[in-house]
């Protein structure tokens, strides 16, 4: 029986080495997301923070020069929490392109898998039909020489 040898197993590997690199990139790519998504979180707190400190002063009184500066601070942050939305949704795409890479590589990998597999089993059907022409070979000659010298039964 010959050993099977799929010609393009290095294509093949190259395929898994590239669907493996891209597994990481979209966990890299989330993990960036979560992180950005955390900072967005975090700027909504301290908005809702700033504005309730903001009515408890307002109610108590306070200096229009501070009632200012808090309304510029309170500013400030929807700045940033706009800023920190547009980034949250750039890195939402750069993961959605990420996964979109990776179904490709996969599916590319499984294609040259599945290649494999297809002709492993013509390998295999070949070898069974090499192993049984010899067996009919043996039994063809078995016969020959047993009928020849009378112990045929």
């Amino acid at each position: 029986m010959t050993r099977f040898n799929f010609r393009f197993q290095k294509i093949l590997e190259l395929k898994e080495n590239e669907t493996q690199l891209a597994q990481v990139e979209m966990a890299e790519a989330l993990k960036k997301e979560q992180a950005v998504r955390e900072q967005s979180e975090a700027l909504q707190t301290k908005i809702t923070e700033a504005e309730e400190m903001k009515k408890a002063k307002e109610q108590k009184g306070i200096p229009i020069s501070e009632l200012r500066m808090l309304e510029g601070y309170i500013y400030q942050l929807y700045e940033q929490s706009s800023a920190a939305n547009r980034e949250v949704a750039a890195h939402e795409r750069h993961v959605s392109q990420s996964q979109d890479a990776l179904k490709a590589k996969a599916r590319e990998e499984k294609t040259w898998g599945n290649l494999k597999e297809q002709n492993y089993a013509a390998h295999q059907k070949e070898n069974q039909a090499a192993e049984q022409s010899f067996f009919d070979d043996l039994a063809g000659s078995r016969y020959h020489r047993l009928g020849r010298t009378g112990d045929a039964q």
